[in-house]
């Protein structure tokens, strides 16, 4: 009985260790020691490696309980009640308490370390239970569609829907009209795009390996994640946010920072979140059409969209960090920054163009890669390139132009945008 107490406290911490580790704690393994590479693999089909624990977990208890019967029932036989009745309440404690709780609370505590020393011994129990798991599998999805055979896909609910929704449940209005407003928020994710909420290339500190401690004393970043580009490059490579520098132990900073994710300046708020809430890292790189680096988004600059009031948008550090006012009618813009962003925050009417940037509009408009002093008159704007440290980098001042009459016919207004 004391080696199937041990069994079932193996498989019982097998459980709890293997499924407690996190997105983290499985990439980490994925390039870790053999164990860990196990755990890994084991982890690839959680329902076989379910099945196969419950399977053991549970012969292994049957077992027990038959010993305990059989010995109580003895003890009852030979006139002792007594101890009979002891050891049956005792039996039961000793498996709840050494094969089920102990085990359970040490896997939570120390999963790591719990799951990748069970891995082999746990992958030849897979191994001796494989002929018989596909048929357990298959018992398994028959009694689910017995039990439950009637799911059937809700009806789509409309954004009126969910307004409606809450307007009822909630007395207080002032708390309705605000959850109201996070809907709309949240609804607006399928309709905006990456560009309107990341955080503009321009002004970010970026670092080229190797970065140590004294290169962000000399040059302190001005944003909450540490940035470093490619080494060949000024395109993005890696990030790591500030908080954690606390624990970094390497002595070259971008060796403790994750690979960074990628999503074009077209992708929709909500491709955005998903491809965030799957990194590590919680942020993405912005690329324009050239797969070239025009921002940066975080979780929490996507989190602010959905939260704060819209109001506080079009002054925010996200909204206004690439274009500067430098008088009347007249703002320095960075060569990243995407027309539709610089249309919105200066509520100007775009005409029709196939570039994305105010870079790539230029290169379209002067056929050529823009050198300073370059001129493009575009809508009722003329852009003057001031900076071009190296192609596809610039920095432009925008000129709005008095009303203009253009061969079409069409005339744009000062205050109508381009």
């Amino acid at each position: 009985m004391a080696v199937l107490l041990v069994g079932s406290a193996f498989f019982s911490a097998s459980e709890a260790a293997l499924f407690y580790l996190t997105r983290d704690d499985r990439e980490r393994f994925a390039h870790g020691n053999r164990a860990q590479k196990r755990v890994v693999q084991l982890l690839s089909a959680p329902e076989r490696l379910l099945t196969c624990i419950l399977f053991w977990n549970l012969v292994i208890n049957i077992v027990y309980f038959a010993l305990a019967s059989q010995i109580g029932l003895k003890l009852r036989d030979e006139g002792q009640a007594q101890p009979a009745a002891m050891f049956s309440i005792g039996a039961l404690l000793a498996i709840i308490l050494l094969s089920e709780m102990l085990p359970k609370n040490l896997a939570v505590l120390w999963p790591r370390g719990i799951a990748a020393a069970v891995s082999l011994p746990l992958t030849g129990a897979i191994n001796v239970l494989s002929p018989v798991i596909p048929t357990l599998q298959t018992v398994n999805r028959i009694s689910l569609r017995t039990i439950l055979p009637n799911f059937e896909r809700e009806e789509y609910l409309e954004l009126r829907d969910l307004e409606r929704a809450i307007t009822i449940s909630t007395p207080d209005k002032t708390l309705a009209q605000q959850e109201e407003l996070v809907l709309h928020q949240i609804v607006s994710l399928s309709e905006l795009e990456a560009e309107e909420l990341m955080r503009p290339r321009l002004g970010l500190s970026f670092y080229h390996a190797p970065v140590t401690l004294e290169d962000l004393r000399a040059n302190p970043p001005n944003c909450d994640y540490l940035l470093v580009a490619e080494s060949d490059s000024e395109e993005l490579d890696r990030a790591m946010p500030l908080s954690q520098l606390a624990s970094v132990k390497s002595a070259t900073l971008e060796a403790e920072c994750e690979r960074v994710a990628y999503v074009p300046w077209c992708a929709s708020g909500a491709t955005t979140l998903d491809v965030l809430r799957r990194s590590r890292g919680g942020l993405a790189v912005v690329v324009n059409e050239l797969g070239e680096t025009i921002g940066i988004v975080t979780f929490d600059d996507v989190m602010h969209t959905l939260l704060a009031n819209p109001a506080i948008h079009a002054t925010s550090r996200t909204a206004t960090a690439a274009i500067e006012p430098l008088g009347d009618s007249t703002f320095r813009v960075d060569g990243a920054i995407t027309l539709r962003r610089l249309a919105k925050q200066l509520d100007l009417e775009l005409p029709s163009v196939k570039s994305v940037t105010v870079a790539g509009l230029l290169q379209e408009c002067l056929q050529r890669l823009p050198q300073p002093g370059d001129e493009v008159d575009w809508g009722n704007c003329r852009f003057e390139v001031t900076e071009s440290p190296r192609p596809g980098v610039l920095t432009a001042t925008i000129h709005r132009l008095a009303d203009r009459q253009f061969d079409n016919g069409e005339t744009f207004s000062d205050g109508g945008g381009l």
